[in-house]
């Protein structure tokens, strides 16, 4: 009996072209993962979700400045809302809590992004090898 591999669909937002292609080059090779999509502004990112349906969201928290957390919440709003795992320039218990409070799935910062995406993801999808 064939076992069915779950594709996971994550879509990315976030203002730095060169962040937005390393990540959605990161994403493209890992097994279990493709990518849904890319957004480089808030609103593009409300509607990546609503026409992509990914199963995750990778949010840069500074597309929406003063507004980040916002937006998150709003994200998770959406009918079938995705995971949001939210990016921030660095990984401190200060943005870890305030995006909890957001909804968001998990915090990841950048300086750490590929370790940090995978611990994420394993998180999210345990049953997936990120």
């Amino acid at each position: 009996m064939q076992e069915t591999v779950r594709i996971h669909r994550v879509a990315i937002a976030d203002d730095s072209p060169a962040f937005l292609a390393a990540a959605a080059s990161h994403i493209s090779g890992l097994p279990g993962f493709t990518l849904a999509g890319t957004a480089n502004s808030a609103g593009d990112a409300l509607d990546l979700v609503q026409s992509a349906m990914p199963d995750v969201l990778l949010l840069d928290l500074g597309l929406a400045p003063n507004r980040a957390l916002e937006l998150v919440r709003r994200v998770k709003a959406t009918p079938g809302a995705p995971a949001v795992v939210a990016l921030a320039l660095f990984h401190t218990p200060e943005a870890v809590a305030a995006a909890k409070r957001a909804g968001a799935d998990a915090l990841v910062g950048k300086e750490s992004f590929v370790a940090g995406l995978r611990q994420a993801l394993a998180n999210i999808f345990p049953a997936a090898r990120a």
